[in-house]
C-alpha cells in the first residue's frame, strides 16, 4: 500500500500546481496570433500575392491611426468622423442587425473603403449590378471623373470578376466602362462609401501595378489623423471568450483570487513547516563584556588597577609554577626561578618594572598598555596562553 504525500513535500506541490495554472492562463491571454502566410483572401495577416499585409503595414509606417477590427459592427464608434472601416472582398454574410450598423456607421460621418459584391447588399449601394465582359482576367481603367478618389491616378488595374455597379444618381463613377463602374463613390448622409469591383488595387500583388497604391491612399483618404479599422470581422477572425471576458471584471477577479491564493499558500507553508527557535547571541559574548570593561577602565582613567589586575593575574601564576619553600600559593612572595627566567628572559625584571609603575600612582595608559603587553608576552613565552589570546 503506497504512502500518502508527506507533510513537508504538500507546500511544494501546491505552489507547482498554482504557477501551472498561472502560466496557462496567461498563455491563453496573451498567446500571440499567428500570422497566416497564405490566406486565400486579402486579409490584413497574409503575406501572399492575394494577402493585404503589405498595405496594411503601409498605412502604419505613414502615421495612420490603424488597427485590425475582429468585432461586429454594432461596435463601431458612434463618433465616427474621423474613422475609416476597409472591408476588403468580406465572405461571411452580414445579418440584418450587422447591416444595420454598418449603414449608421457611415451616415454618422464614417468612410468606408468595400470591396466586392457582398458589400453591395450589405450597405444598400444604390444602382443597377451589371457583368462585365467574359474570358478577361484582368483589365485597365482609366480615370472618368477628376476628384480626390482619382487624383494621381490616370489608370488603375483591377481583376475582371465580372460584377459592376451602374450607378444612380447617388453615386459617381469614378473608374468603369460601357458595363459599367468599377471605382464608384456614394455619399449617405455625412459620410461616404468608395466601391470597387474586388480588392485587387490594396493586395500584395497588386498594390504597385499602375497606379493603384494612389487609389487605395485616397479611398482611405489622406488627411492626418484619421482612424483607420482594418475589418477581418467578416473574414472570420472574431473576437474570442478571451476578449469578450477582459472587458468585464472578470480579470481584476482573478487577480485579486490569485493574490488571496498566494497568502494562503505562504500562510500553509509556514504553518506546516517545521518550527525552529531563533537562537540570539548572548549580550554577554566575550568580546561584549571586554569592551564594556574596557570603556569603564578608559572613562575612569584607571591605567593603574588594569595593570594591577594583569600583574596579580600573572604573579597568581608565576605562584602556582615556582611556589616559594614552605609558602605555597603566597602570591606576595612569589619569585622567578631560573627555569622560569630562561623560558622567559627578563621576566623577573618586567615584574619588579609593573610594581615600581604601580608604586608611583601617575601610571599613563600608554605605558600600563606597554607593560601590559610585555606580560602576556611573557605568559606565552612560557606557556600560559594559547595562539589566538
Amino acid at each position: 500500500m503506497s504512502e500518502g504525500l508527506a507533510r513537508e513535500d504538500r507546500p511544494l506541490v501546491i505552489v507547482a500546481a498554482a504557477l501551472l495554472v498561472g502560466a496557462t492562463v496567461v498563455g491563453l491571454l496573451f498567446s500571440p496570433r499567428q500570422n497566416r502566410v497564405s490566406a486565400g483572401f486579402p486579409s490584413s495577416y497574409a503575406t501572399d500575392r492575394f494577402g493585404a499585409k503589405a498595405a496594411y503595414l503601409l498605412l502604419k509606417e505613414l502615421g495612420y491611426s490603424e488597427a485590425r477590427w475582429t468585432s461586429p459592427p454594432t461596435d463601431l464608434p458612434n463618433r465616427s468622423s474621423r474613422v475609416v472601416l476597409i472591408l476588403a472582398d468580406p465572405f461571411i454574410p452580414a445579418s440584418a442587425a450587422e447591416r444595420t450598423a454598418l449603414r449608421w456607421f457611415v451616415r454618422r460621418g464614417g468612410r468606408v473603403l468595400a470591396t466586392g459584391p457582398w458589400a453591395v447588399k450589405a450597405l444598400g449601394l444604390p444602382g443597377r449590378v451589371a457583368h462585365a465582359e467574359p474570358g478577361i482576367d484582368e483589365q485597365n481603367f482609366k480615370a472618368e471623373l477628376p476628384g480626390p478618389i482619382s487624383r494621381g491616378a490616370p489608370m488603375i488595374r483591377m481583376e475582371a470578376d465580372g460584377l459592376r455597379i451602374r450607378p444612380s444618381l447617388a453615386g459617381l463613377q469614378y473608374y468603369g466602362d460601357a458595363t459599367g463602374g468599377a471605382v464608384v463613390r456614394y455619399a449617405l448622409g455625412k459620410g461616404s462609401v468608395i466601391w470597387w469591383e474586388n480588392a485587387m488595387p490594396l493586395t500584395n500583388g497588386g498594390l504597385t501595378q499602375a497606379s493603384n497604391l494612389n487609389l487605395f491612399l485616397n479611398s482611405v483618404g489622406r488627411t492626418r489623423g484619421e482612424r483607420v479599422l482594418w475589418d477581418e470581422y467578416f473574414h472570420g477572425e472574431r473576437a474570442g471568450l478571451w476578449t469578450y471576458l477582459s472587458r468585464t471584471p472578470l480579470p481584476w477577479a482573478l487577480l485579486q483570487a490569485s493574490v488571496l491564493a498566494l497568502a494562503l499558500i505562504l500562510t500553509y507553508s509556514r504553518r506546516s513547516g517545521p518550527l525552529a527557535v531563533t537562537s540570539e547571541p548572548s549580550r554577554l559574548s566575550p568580546l561584549e563584556f571586554v569592551d564594556t570593561v574596557g570603556s569603564l577602565y578608559s572613562r575612569k582613567q584607571a591605567a593603574a588597577e588594569a595593570l594591577e589586575i594583569v600583574l596579580h593575574r600573572f604573579k597568581s601564576r608565576l605562584a602556582l609554577t615556582s611556589p616559594p619553600a614552605g609558602r605555597e600559593r603566597e602570591l606576595p612572595n612569589a619569585r622567578v626561578d631560573a627555569a622560569t627566567e630562561a623560558a622567559a628572559p627578563g621576566t623577573s625584571r618586567l615584574v619588579a618594572e609593573c610594581e615600581a609603575e604601580l608604586k608611583t600612582g601617575t601610571t599613563s595608559e600608554s605605558k600600563a598598555l606597554q607593560l601590559v603587553g610585555r606580560l602576556h608576552e611573557s605568559s606565552r613565552a612560557l606557556g600560559w596562553a594559547g595562539k589566538g589570546e
